[in-house]
């Protein structure tokens, strides 16, 4: 029996189509897959059956079929027996000025609302605990989500998605950010909940993350469906050709290319408009860490001389992204141990004050999180210039070397087409360039980046490692943190494991 059926529908974002005559039908059943780049419109169509957005009026149609076969035109009826885990709604409650804490989380589940309004019973209590129980997280319900680590946030929203006993779960990227072994833990949870009964959607990038009760792939291109239908083993081997890189073992086989002759680089790019880095001392670390301490880390030692490329690797949770937001300055070095830029302290022992933005001015920063706060109504050239000053949005005005700077850093990159464009209309991978490019227009002395591959699809993680390679020959000092070792092992000058609140360094 049908639940949702598209007829040539579309979808437009202002003046241009993000959705382009859609026909599809989702039935009893049916676990799909929804797979294609960046800006293919994945993110979109989930929205569109959900029916938090309506399609083009007078082209096409879109009916929600009830259990005695009436349709309908409005999702009302339908989007009540839905939930939706993806990186927007987990952001949203990451940003509240409430910190919540698991089992909090699960309860606004339960009642499927954003928030608890209601005082909860002492029944209801029972059922969040049953419900972490059986969903692996009952050491999650007392900590804070904030402290939580990607794996362990994501295994919480899964489980908050289940608490309203939802009949179709929708997923978009359910596996970035995830390592190895987080990543094999959601899939099983996937599954665990779709043999209950919960019918899945979800969208993807990495076609060889798929959970094992995917039975049907949708293929998005331009906002077009190129291929709908069942899944078979040789539409899994030929998606991992196109839309993903090679595994670890491959990598190492090969010796050097990570990705197949089909995936090309997405824009063209002119590297010789960057300036060099900003000089260092060689004669004092870019970055040095002494006893530092923080979270979970204790007591790390590290030193990053100029010129050096150092990948950061470890199980979520581990502590890379602290370990970064120390670097960053973000997060100070707890009493005993300190971090020093370029033979500087934030606060020197002698109490006077230091203005650590004549620190920060020389460092150039890449973060989801980052990215997600863009992620509105600004212009690609003013998020660029907003990296003269480290701000979200431009607060001051730029002078024309500035503006200059900008236009150049941005034809570098490839992307001076999308100046005036919105942060809002790119796509996860040409947004990801604005904010490299942000993150190099002052000229930095030293690149540091979380996950600068998290979200982004073949010909977009290929253009990544073009903008890294031209970086490393510029001689420009970088640390990068990643759950895909594979991806950046070849490019890496030093490698470092973070694990038991140390960091290992590679032999």
């Amino acid at each position: 029996m049908s639940i949702v059926r598209l007829e040539n529908v579309c979808v437009r974002k202002g003046d241009k189509h993000i959705l382009s005559d859609i026909s599809w039908e989702l039935m009893h059943g049916e676990n799909w897959a929804v797979i294609g780049g960046n800006g293919a419109g994945k993110s979109t169509f989930l929205s569109l059956i959900r029916g938090d957005i309506w399609p083009v009026q007078n082209i096409g149609s879109r009916l929600y079929c009830d259990a005695q076969g009436k349709t309908s035109l409005s999702p009302i009826g339908f989007r009540e027996h839905t939930t939706v885990v993806s990186a927007d709604v987990i952001e949203h409650y990451l940003t509240l000025e409430r910190e919540l804490d698991g089992k909090t989380l699960l309860m606004t589940g339960l009642h499927n609302t954003p928030l608890i309004y209601t005082k909860p019973t002492a029944d209801e209590w029972d059922a969040v605990a049953l419900l972490a129980q059986r969903m692996s997280v009952s050491e999650l319900l007392d900590k804070k989500i904030i402290e939580c680590s990607t794996g362990q946030i994501k295994r919480l929203f899964l489980a908050r998605a289940l608490a309203s006993s939802p009949t179709l779960l929708f997923l978009d990227e359910y596996a970035d950010g995830l390592d190895r072994a987080s990543r094999a833990e959601v899939l099983e949870l996937i599954d665990r909940m779709a043999a209950e009964g919960v019918q899945i959607v979800c969208a993807t990038h990495r076609a060889t993350e798929l959970p094992a009760c995917i039975n049907r792939i949708l293929m998005l291109e331009g906002g077009r469906v190129i291929h709908a239908g069942g899944r078979t083993s040789a539409l899994d081997k030929s998606l991992g050709a196109t839309l993903c890189c090679q595994s670890e073992e491959q990598t190492a086989q090969a010796g050097q290319d990570i990705f197949p002759e089909a995936v090309v680089q997405g824009a063209p790019m002119d590297f010789s408009l960057l300036p060099p880095p900003q000089p260092v001392c060689a004669d004092v670390p870019v970055i040095a860490l002494q006893n530092a301490s923080a979270g979970v880390l204790q007591n790390i030692s590290l030193d990053i001389q100029a010129g050096e490329r150092w990948m950061i690797t470890g199980a979520n949770g581990a502590g890379k992204s602290t370990l970064l937001r120390m670097m960053m300055g973000e997060l100070p070095a707890a009493y005993g141990g300190s971090v020093r830029w370029f033979g500087q302290e934030r606060i020197p022992s002698g109490g006077e004050y230091k203005d650590f933005w004549a620190i920060k001015r020389r460092m150039g920063i890449v973060t989801p999180r980052l990215q997600t706060l863009h992620r509105m109504e600004i212009t690609i050239l003013d998020v660029v210039l907003s990296g003269f000053w480290q701000h979200i949005g431009l607060h001051s005005y730029p002078t024309e070397e500035m503006k200059a700077a900008a236009c150049g850093t941005m034809t570098a990159l490839g992307i001076a087409d999308m100046a005036e464009r919105t942060a809002n209309t790119l796509s996860y991978g040409q947004l990801r360039k604005a904010i490299i490019a942000r993150a190099l227009v002052n000229n930095p002395s030293v690149l540091l980046l979380d996950e600068p591959f998290s979200g982004l699809d073949a010909p977009s993680r290929r253009d990544m490692h073009i903008i890294f390679d031209a970086l490393a020959e510029l001689g420009l000092t970088m640390v990068l943190a990643t759950h895909h070792p594979e991806e950046s092992r070849y490019w890496a000058t030093h490698c470092a494991t973070v694990a038991d609140g140390l960091v290992h360094i590679d032999t």
